[in-house]
């Protein structure tokens, strides 16, 4: 892997301050990125279980909040005179 040396330094130290070795730390970065990305995707798998436990919850009926009615209610602060 290329990087530059104050990339390189600054790697280094993050690993050392966690007790990981540069592998380990630079593989779980790497890692927690890929999650966070492969999140953001419009689309997701589910096998049978999860996704029948995920459309039970969908079915359920909508229930109404108080404060997030009220919170709805407001004027955005740009909309106020």
């Amino acid at each position: 892997m290329r990087m530059t040396p104050h990339q390189d330094a600054v790697i280094r130290e993050a690993a050392a301050s966690t007790g990981q070795s540069l592998t380990d730390f630079v593989t779980m970065a790497a890692v927690t990125r890929a999650e966070e990305t492969l999140a953001d995707r419009r689309g997701f798998r589910l096998d049978d279980a999860a996704w029948a436990e995920f459309t039970a919850i969908l079915d359920q009926p909508a229930r109404r909040i108080p404060e997030l009615a009220a919170l709805l209610a407001e004027h955005a602060p740009w909309e106020q005179d």
